[in-house]
């Protein structure tokens, strides 16, 4: 199975290491960071897709990639450091290009992982 992790900080961390407990997982990251925590932690050799996703190339990545599956992986904060202030207006849009993806798109949560 293809997944696709979008985020590699803090909760990307998290949800990279579980994924990889699974050795017929692929995990595919996309993150617009230089140095993202994941590959500072060494969870990931190399970030896969290096961009900002948002929902104005959301699909476009999904196209490239071809995942089975896309967990996004990062917090309101983390939309936050590279959006606008109002990180929130990322949300909303991402939420509306969901349902036009042809994989199964999961936001994860800080509670389910337990980073709060």
């Amino acid at each position: 199975m293809r997944v696709l992790v979008i985020g590699a900080g803090r909760l990307g961390v998290q949800t990279i290491r579980q994924l990889k407990k699974n050795p017929d997982m692929e995990v595919v990251v996309a993150d617009p960071h230089e140095r993202p925590e994941a590959l500072v932690e060494g969870v990931i050799d190399k970030v896969d897709v290096r961009a900002h996703v948002t929902a104005l190339n959301f699909c476009e990545v999904v196209e490239a990639v071809e995942p089975d599956l896309v967990l996004l992986a990062r917090t309101l904060e983390d939309w936050e450091k590279t959006d606008t202030p109002m990180g929130t207006q990322y949300v909303m849009g991402m939420e509306k290009e969901l349902t036009r993806a042809d994989v199964p798109v999961i936001p994860v949560c800080e509670e389910v992982m337990g980073t709060r």
